[in-house]
């Protein structure tokens, strides 16, 4: 067998993985795709179909997994425990659904030509935060223009978070993404229709690996042309898309929460009560800041608005 170390270093393994797999039965492998009861899974030495598991935790698009070769067809044997996971609560449910698993860091994608709306930034940073990778928004379709007014607008409204701008036209920002993703980083992106997240992967890998659609001139927004989660190789590691996601339902939001919303999280530090729900108890530190237009009514208004689901 030939086995292909860059290949294996560009899938995230490191001595944690091998640690964990040492007491595991079967090889390892990571999931580049789940789909209709089949596993598209990556190894050092190629890509292969496993089935899937019908029983026991479901198998999502970055986990690491092992597997058994024997007989007919492969099978799942075990699903590691996650480093990270990004989650949201389920559309259709009141359960939690998880969309990718065992990433460095959550990109959330935004292009310049679509409406920035800070209840979307707002929920997409907590579902990030959540996960336990931190975010990066990266404004897409920088050829077009606005990039700078764009990137000021989301600086005012998520003043704590780093923000990239990417062109999969000309090239900009590109290297620089690329470079977040060396010795097997893998990122997981996050964004509606239409933001540009197929084109972006494209010009990571530097060829066209993901399909892509037109976007309407009306409302920016696009056709979903990645319908399945999917892990891809680029430059030394990997990218995991998602479908666009308009509804982004929170699932356990506390951590994200605090995370998202760090000025209001030091302010309830000086709040009389520890339970305080920021709304009309006495000695209320956060209500006070507003009151002094320390905070701004909009973002607490905002913070409340999650707070409550």
């Amino acid at each position: 067998m030939i086995v292909d170390q860059g290949r294996w270093a560009a899938l995230g393994w490191d001595d944690g993985w091998a640690q964990a797999f040492a007491t595991l039965p079967g090889l390892p492998a990571r999931v580049a795709r789940v789909d209709r009861g089949w596993l598209r899974v990556l190894r050092d030495d190629g890509d292969l179909s496993v089935t899937a598991p019908t029983s026991g935790d479901a198998v999502i698009t970055g986990d690491w997994v092992a597997f058994t070769a024997d007989g007919e067809q492969p099978r799942i044997t075990a699903i590691t425990s996650r480093r990270t996971a990004l989650t949201r609560r389920d559309p259709g449910s009141a359960r939690p659904q998880t969309l990718a698993a065992n990433m460095d860091r959550v990109w959330i994608v935004h292009s310049v030509d679509q409406p920035l709306r800070a209840g979307w930034l707002d929920r997409a940073l907590v579902v990030a935060h959540g996960s336990g990778a931190p975010p990066l928004i990266v404004v897409t379709k920088a050829d077009l223009g606005g990039a700078g007014d764009v990137t000021a607008d989301i600086a005012a409204l998520a003043p704590d978070v780093e923000v990239a701008t990417a062109s999969s036209v000309d090239g900009r920002g590109i290297a620089q993404l690329a470079e977040q993703l060396r010795h097997g980083h893998c990122a997981a992106l996050l964004g509606r229709s239409g933001s540009g997240k197929s084109s972006l992967i494209n010009a990571l890998a530097g060829s066209p690996s993901q399909l892509t659609g037109e976007v309407r001139a009306g409302d920016a927004m696009g056709r979903h042309t990645t319908t399945r989660r999917s892990l891809t190789l680029v430059s030394g590691g990997s990218v995991i898309d998602t479908p666009g996601i308009r509804a982004l339902g929170l699932w356990e939001p506390a951590r994200g929460l605090a995370l998202t919303f760090r000025d209001v999280a030091d302010l309830a530090t000086g709040c009389r009560f520890s339970d305080c729900s920021h709304r009309h108890e006495p000695g209320c530190a956060v209500r006070a800041a507003v009151d002094e237009r320390g905070l701004a009514q909009s973002r607490y208004a905002r913070y409340i608005a999650l707070s409550d689901e």
